[in-house]
């Protein structure tokens, strides 16, 4: 990886010095540079490199484009490419942060666009780092993050302030922030009961941590100094389920309420101001409730009606037979109507279309802002991604393989992790259960 990346380098730099050659070369020749002229057709003749990742020196040929870096808009995908010269031929930009797998180039001067006929492959550069723990001790140390520990560490969160919130088993959450230097644990319990998949609120502040074998959950709010509040809410009258076996919340933007299925496939919200709980749809995954449900949810950052989920495979003895579809789905909740997304319902490994894909017991998952979901593959160990083409990759981790190893992506490995969150910056935080530690992948 390392050379691909300094073959990279070199022809960035090689195409920067030609390009900043042909500058001076018309300096010195005193040829004037071209003005962007509304009367004649902007031209979009080619570019290079074909491929590349964040901030790489791209170099776009054509004819019209005009002088002023300002005027000039490039857009990878959607996203708007930082120009920083044009000369009227020549245009050198740097691409933006993760604009998909397969880019569609195209140039706007004035009224002028225009769109490039071949395509930029964005490579996606990962890394992965430890954040606190150590597999060498199993026990819960508060303290520095070198100096703090974790005993099974099952689910996480991320507010806007960076703080990593973490549900270990069986009760007790954790805080964890990178700036301060800090673990400490907000709470704990001999409480029956498991801290299983939480969420934030819409304003990203309020923390929510479900309770899986408890019909209540937890509430830690900033304004009140993180202390946990025990919520039990009240079923509405008329409906008839219970909120003993619950394993994710997800929050809704557009009616600020907190959504779960339950064990037994019911899709319940719950009002986190009244605490009043109420029966959504019945029967979700019917045909696979032998014993019972643990369903992961997460809404889409862009279709916000749009709820996906999934059902992993039981590998408990103690639940039964294995059950599950290794399938993710995804619900339109105008019309309660669910499909399958992605997963073609084998037990395996393999990328590519989400319909064909393979996944073995896929457990989180969870959006970055531009709509890629990012899928924790517990039993191949590692991090699939599904871009917004619909396009399934293993983004990181070694399929199949188990360890503990930080680093690039080709060599990371993890011990079948369950949360697994993104931030607003793209940072994916990872609870490494049987490495006790907590991790963090950076996506560029």
């Amino acid at each position: 990886m390392r050379k691909k990346n300094w073959k990279c380098l070199f022809f960035s730099i090689f195409f920067l010095l030609a390009f900043i050659s042909c500058s001076e070369k018309n300096s010195k020749n005193e040829e004037p540079e071209i003005p962007y002229d509304p009367n004649k057709p902007v031209e979009f003749t080619s570019f290079i490199p074909e491929t590349g990742g964040m901030a790489s020196q791209v170099i776009i040929k054509g004819s019209n484009l005009g002088t002023d870096a300002d005027q000039l808009r490039v857009y990878f995908n959607k996203k708007k490419a930082k120009v920083v010269k044009t000369n009227g031929n020549l245009a050198y930009v740097l691409t933006p942060k993760l604009p998909g797998d397969t880019c569609e180039i195209s140039i706007a001067v004035g009224k002028d666009s225009i769109v490039s006929d071949k395509r930029f492959y964005y490579k996606t550069m990962v890394q992965v780092y430890t954040i606190a723990g150590t597999r060498e001790e199993q026990k819960t140390v508060d303290g520095t993050l070198a100096e703090a520990r974790f005993d099974r560490p099952f689910y996480l969160a991320v507010d806007k302030e960076k703080n990593i919130f973490v549900g270990e088993w069986p009760c007790r959450a954790r805080m964890v922030n990178e700036e301060k230097n800090l673990v400490m644990t907000l709470y704990q319990s001999t409480a029956s009961g498991e801290m299983m998949s939480g969420c934030t609120d819409n304003k990203n502040e309020t923390f929510y941590f479900p309770m899986n074998g408890a019909p209540y959950y937890f509430e830690f709010n900033p304004e009140q100094q993180w202390i946990a509040r025990r919520i039990n809410p009240s079923i509405r009258q008329g409906d008839d389920f219970k909120l003993d076996g619950k394993y994710s919340f997800a929050m809704s933007e557009l009616d600020s309420m907190l959504y779960t299925i339950t064990t037994n496939g019911e899709l319940v919200k719950i009002n986190p101001k009244t605490h009043v709980a109420s029966l959504v749809k019945k029967g979700i995954l019917k045909e696979f409730i032998q014993t019972k449900l643990q369903v992961y949810l997460a809404f889409h950052p862009i279709d916000k009606d749009m709820l996906y989920f999934v059902n992993p495979s039981s590998m408990n003895p103690a639940d039964g037979p294995i059950v599950g579809t290794d399938r993710i789905y995804r619900m339109n909740m105008r019309t309660l109507n669910y499909e399958v997304y992605a997963g073609s319902g084998i037990k395996g490994h393999q990328d590519g279309l989400k319909e064909t894909a393979e996944f073995n017991n896929p457990c989180q998952i969870c959006f970055d802002k531009d709509g890629n979901m990012y899928v924790g593959d517990t039993d191949n160990f590692c991090v699939r991604r599904i871009s917004t083409e619909g396009v399934v990759s293993t983004i990181c981790g070694i399929p199949g393989v188990s360890g503990y190893v930080d680093g690039d992506p080709d060599v990371a490995l993890f011990n079948r992790f369950w949360g697994m969150k993104i931030d607003e910056e793209g940072k994916l935080y990872i609870t490494d259960y049987y490495n006790q530690c907590i991790r963090k992948l950076s996506i560029q």
